[in-house]
């Protein structure tokens, strides 16, 4: 993770809030973008116009939801 731009910057409590907020609990890797390329290469030649978002989750990630009361479906 030392690698990743500006994470040295960032403090502890920084880095793990990042963290918490991504649904995948990490940061990107190298080989995650490449996984990407490799896709849209091998797998998706037919594919235009599309933006492919490599960013595990973190727009979806938010704060911990309560669990729902009991007897709530």
């Amino acid at each position: 993770m030392d690698d990743t731009r500006g994470w040295g910057l960032l403090t502890d409590g920084q880095r793990q809030a990042i963290l918490d907020h991504t649904l995948l609990a990490r940061i990107g890797r190298i080989d995650d973008v490449v996984r990407a390329v490799r896709f849209l290469l091998d797998e998706a030649p037919f594919m235009t116009g599309s933006v492919l978002r490599i960013d595990g989750g973190y727009p979806l990630g938010g704060e911990a939801i309560a669990p729902m009361p009991e007897g709530v479906v």
